[in-house]
């Protein structure tokens, strides 16, 4: 049956965006009276859009599933022009932000996040000084105990200059962190418990090099403590459980950003990439090298408003001089970490490998529909990728968004494991490692 309601899901997503998407109807008062002769049609400066029959048959073969059972979307349809009628996130914006929209206090909120369920607030100010200077503050309380707190605060011109410094200091508190013994080959039934009290602070300088290609410099400083939670409790076999570590990183990069919006792109190309080496302070049990690669392409097809998302994921740490790598720090692939049929914490390795494509199609002027589908697999060792090992999820939701912000997204995803949604206030592929990655 939940697949059955899923297969409905996927299927009314698709349905709306043809819905919201489809050409207006004449009124009678607008029909051509056969009677009266037509009136001559001004010169055109510029050339008519192609019609249906003009496109390229893939294009069409593309949108058809948005045009599917127009009737049981109907209501969905009618729900969005009522969205964007009365100016629904308008009206919440001018409750929680300034007049300028460069500040305010909103809510904050999570369903299938890294922390599971939760609420808390975000408070901000983007102009500070007037100067475009950035300073966020958020909370976040989850269930079980789970929660986070964050400041962050950007300059994107240090006195005057071309150098962008950004910092950040994150509290971390799992009451009950999910760690799936195993690796990829991990079972449901291999789930055990943990506890971590993470404390992190960050500094990360860079640079635009040429054109669209910028490179940067991260420093960080984390302590934390890790012990083997509740039943079942994670064993003391496994790295870093029943430790307390201070440890630095240092982490060069570089970005090559060429799309037209952060939030919304609709064309460009995204490629970041670095190294990163992790020292414990003391250097008796943790040391180890790290490095990423993530290349996004966004391509526009049937006249520019959908959106084809291609994106590979790659990364890998390696030990050194025989020390090993805390659990925590280790790379995952779930609901917040690309693979989203899958729940937090579901796949754990040294390394991991994803790929994701994406269909986003627009819904109305501020909501934005998605149909993804999602392969990839953790490894500890090269030799270990093949392709029976890769695991799968598909689905599919809303995202309301603009260019220039956004807002949060409504995902349902299927996989090997059964069905999930998702309810968050962040954006899809968020990079990093460890429990603090993926968003909140």
């Amino acid at each position: 049956m939940s697949r059955l309601l899923f297969v409905i899901l996927i299927a009314v997503i698709l349905a709306t965006g043809g819905c919201a998407t489809g050409p207006p109807q004449l009124t009678s008062a607008q029909q051509p009276n056969p009677r009266q002769p037509e009136p001559e049609k001004a010169e055109e400066s510029e050339e008519e859009p192609p019609s249906d029959e003009e496109d390229p048959l893939v294009y069409r073969l593309l949108a058809a599933p948005e045009y599917l059972w127009r009737g049981f979307a109907y209501p969905f349809k009618r729900l969005s022009i009522f969205y964007e009628r009365v100016a629904l996130l308008e009206r919440a914006l001018d409750f929680f932000l300034n007049e300028e929209r460069t500040g305010g206090v909103f809510p904050r909120f999570s369903l299938g996040g890294a922390l599971s369920s939760g609420i808390g607030f975000t408070a901000f100010h983007d102009n500070l000084f007037k100067q475009q200077k950035k300073v966020r503050v958020s909370y976040l309380i989850a269930v079980r105990g789970n929660q986070t707190a964050d400041f962050s605060y950007t300059d994107p011109a240090v006195l005057g200059s071309r150098f962008k410094v950004g910092t950040n200091l994150l509290f971390l508190d799992f009451d009950e962190g999910q760690f799936f013994l195993g690796g990829n080959r991990a079972a449901e039934g291999d789930l055990t418990k943990f506890d971590l009290e993470q404390i992190s602070w960050d500094v990360k300088v860079s640079r635009p090099v040429v054109g669209n290609l910028r490179a940067s410099l991260l420093g960080r400083f984390f302590h934390a403590d890790a012990g083997g939670g509740r039943s079942p409790p994670t064993p003391a076999t496994v790295s870093g459980i029943g430790t307390s570590i201070d440890a630095f990183e240092v982490s060069p990069g570089v970005l090559y950003d060429t799309r037209d919006s952060e939030f919304r792109p609709s064309t460009g190309w995204l490629f970041d990439s670095g190294f990163t080496f992790t020292e414990q302070v003391d250097g008796r049990q943790f040391r180890y090298l790290g490095y990423w690669a993530d290349v996004q392409r966004y391509i526009p097809v049937f006249r520019g408003n959908r959106v084809l998302l291609l994106r590979a994921y790659l990364a890998k740490l390696d030990s050194l001089n025989d020390r090993s790598i805390p659990f925590y720090e280790l790379n995952l692939l779930d609901l917040n970490h690309g693979l989203r049929g899958f729940e937090r914490g579901r796949w754990r390795g040294e390394g991991a490998l994803l790929f994701n494509v994406e269909w986003r199609y627009p819904v109305w002027e501020q909501i934005e529909g998605s149909i993804f589908f999602d392969e990839g697999q953790v490894f500890n060792d090269f030799r270990d990728l093949n392709t029976r090992t890769f695991r799968y999820s598909a689905g599919g939701g809303f995202r309301f968004v603009t260019k220039r912000k956004f807002s949060f997204r409504v995902q349902v995803a299927a996989s090997e494991d059964g069905i999930l949604g998702l309810l968050k206030g962040d954006l899809e592929f968020s990079t990093g490692r460890g429990p603090a990655a993926g968003g909140f």
